[in-house]
């Protein structure tokens, strides 16, 4: 998908809004995007060959470890009080999904959510890369130095109709979350935050510099799919850095604790 940061949300995003009890976000997000993730440079030495993200075992070995081992550590720290005590309310409905691993029968919501994330993330990618005699190349339509065949034109529409519903559905649960903040505000550490989620932006960017250079090596319509590519890499990145930041933070605050007055 030309947008992977937000196509592939559309699917599971919507199970969250309708029955939030049901699933883990955190796990229906992360799996959603867990496939790709063999794309980046430590995971493709893995197996950059068989593309074990998406395929039937990599469901299980590759997606499922991954996206458990987020949410474990998200509500292991309780991340999402973390970012709210530093952040503010507006920041709320993040510990619905950081803390719901915690709830009685979480590891098993849990680990349901992440397989149906990253298993809708290869069913969406089956219907918009489907085999080229289903979109004939012949007639292809330029436009602005861009080539597109009918094939990239689908993958193009249905990555903005998946982007429209997922931003939907953030803001439905961004408004759900507003109000006052349950927790208590501690001064310090959001520099830290956003540091730690520049340099991983920065880490992301430049892990896909060579799709940058060479963009219509790596996709067709080279040029605007990889600003995708590009968005996707510094989303991850960005989130590594924040979750670094949030388990030095969530130390920090438990060792202020225990620290008699």
């Amino acid at each position: 998908m030309p947008l992977p940061l937000l196509a592939h949300q559309a699917p599971v995003l919507p199970l969250k809004l309708a029955r939030p009890a049901w699933w883990n976000g955190t796990a229906l997000v992360v799996g959603s995007m867990a496939p790709d993730l063999q794309y980046l440079r430590l995971a493709s030495r893995l197996d950059s060959k068989v593309g074990i993200g998406h395929s039937l075992v990599g469901q299980l070995a590759f997606c499922l470890p991954i996206t458990l081992t987020v949410v474990l550590v998200i509500g292991r720290f309780r991340l999402g009080e973390v970012l709210m005590a530093r952040l503010g309310p507006r920041v709320a409905w993040l510990a619905l999904a950081a803390t719901d691993v915690a709830r009685p029968g979480g590891l098993r919501r849990a680990a349901l959510s992440a397989l149906v994330g990253s298993m809708s993330h290869v069913a969406l990618d089956g219907l918009t890369h489907s085999p080229a005699r289903y979109f004939p190349t012949k007639r292809a339509l330029s436009f602005a130095g861009l080539h597109f065949a009918p094939l990239t034109l689908v993958q193009l529409g249905m990555s903005a109709a998946c982007a429209v519903v997922s931003l939907w559905c953030l803001r439905r649960m961004a408004t759900r979350g507003r109000g006052e903040n349950p927790c208590p505000e501690r001064r310090g550490g959001a520099s830290l935050i956003a540091l730690l989620a520049a340099v991983g932006a920065t880490a992301g960017v430049a892990d896909a510099w060579p799709a940058i250079l060479s963009p219509d090596t790596y996709f067709d319509a080279g040029r605007l799919y990889v600003w995708g590519l590009v968005a996707f890499f510094a989303a991850i990145g960005a989130g590594g850095g924040v979750l670094i930041a949030g388990v030095i933070l969530a130390v920090v605050d438990r060792r202020g604790r225990a620290t008699p007055s």
